[in-house]
């Protein structure tokens, strides 16, 4: 017989695995934040410029955001890794 137990599939991701998804995805849209506030930023009009100018501020915390949830999530990582040794 063989062991059914070993077979299972884990459908809902961990709640490591979606800290990471999380930092990743706040990662990406900081980065995508702060390139289309250069664009518009580069525009021209006063305008454009002060909406630059907050998209730019926006992506930045965003960034910053992200870097944090993926940083304190390698942190537990490597501390559970030490743990379980």
């Amino acid at each position: 017989m063989s062991n059914s137990v070993s077979n299972v599939v884990d459908l809902l991701p961990t709640p490591g695995d979606s800290a990471t998804a999380i930092g990743g995805l706040t990662l990406f849209a900081g980065v995508f934040l702060v390139y289309m506030g250069f664009n518009e930023y580069s525009g021209g009009s006063s305008k454009a410029i002060d909406s630059g100018i907050r998209k730019i501020g926006v992506g930045t915390v965003a960034i910053l955001v992200g870097a944090g949830i993926a940083a304190t999530r390698k942190a537990l990582s490597l501390k559970n890794d030490e743990d379980a040794s």
